[in-house]
């Protein structure tokens, strides 16, 4: 039997087809290569930036935060005339923010990506829902501005445990510093608590800290994004805001060993959720 073999025509590159393809990748993949390179010099040199802008804002805030504060307890301790009930209270409340503002200054710097500087705690005992009902009457002048009504809804019990008041106070003022600035003028901010116990003893785990507004909402995909330094969320471009109050929240949380997170409002808006664990004196830290 003769059987004649036949070529089958086939997908075979002209000589010299393989190499100029290699080369072609080659070309690209060098290209892409600068590119990258490109972009981490552009986002390198932009870091630098920030950080000197930090630095200089810093620098140039504490020193009228320093007078000011500085007249301000020349008033309260009356010593250029006598004080009336109403006007102690509204020297007393500037002074509060001129600390605030003060802390947000030793924030901005240890917000600072490559500040490798850990969060200091000091952790004593007290009331969340003291604090919380305190801050929300600094907050008054703001809320009255933009006539947003705030329904307080707090656990029937608050217990007294420890965990830094400074600090959480952060975690309330840029909390509810957002639903003010993203929430609808003239609508409603809610902040309510709930208490976790333990199924067997009855005694409170944790405390969880809610507030939310009825303002535009975030994205789910950009939710987790939020607590990065310098991130804002889309579409909030017209507002003010450095991008730094959440990741200082994200800071604060993770030094008590709590958490915090971000989910969609009932009413349409932003739900910040914050749980802090509740720490006794007998447990120490």
């Amino acid at each position: 039997m003769n059987v004649q073999l036949e070529a089958i025509p086939g997908h075979s590159e002209p000589p010299g087809a393989s190499d100029v393809g290699s080369d072609r990748r080659s070309d690209a993949l060098q290209d892409a290569l600068a590119r990258v390179a490109s972009l981490e010099a552009k986002l390198s040199l932009q870091a630098r930036a920030r950080t000197e802008l930090v630095h200089l804002v810093s620098h140039e805030l504490r020193n009228p935060i320093t007078v000011i504060s500085g007249f301000g307890r020349l008033l309260q301790n009356e010593a250029h005339g006598t004080l009336n009930k109403e006007q102690a209270h509204y020297i007393d409340q500037s002074l509060k923010a001129c600390r605030r503002l003060d802390q947000f200054v030793v924030d901005l710097l240890e917000a600072q990506p490559e500040s490798g500087t850990p969060l200091s705690v000091e952790m004593l005992d007290a009331d969340v829902h003291g604090l919380i009902r305190s801050h929300m009457e600094s907050l008054s002048p703001l809320l009255e501005e933009r006539g947003i009504k705030v329904d307080l809804s707090l656990a029937a019990r608050s217990p007294r445990f420890r965990f830094d008041e400074r600090r959480i106070e952060q975690v309330i003022t840029n909390l509810m510093s957002n639903a003010i600035r993203y929430g609808r003028p003239g609508g409603i901010i809610r902040v309510l608590t709930n208490t976790r116990r333990d199924s067997e003893s009855g005694a409170t785990e944790s405390i969880e800290v809610i507030v939310e507004d009825d303002g535009p909402g975030i994205p789910k995909e950009d939710r987790e994004h939020l607590f990065a330094p310098y991130v804002r969320g889309e579409g909030h471009d017209d507002c003010e805001g450095l991008g730094i109050g959440l990741a200082i929240c994200r800071r604060v949380m993770t030094a008590h060993g709590g958490r915090i997170h971000v989910e969609a409002s009932e009413f349409g808006g932003a739900r910040f959720v914050f749980e802090l664990p509740c720490r006794h004196a007998t447990e120490g830290g």
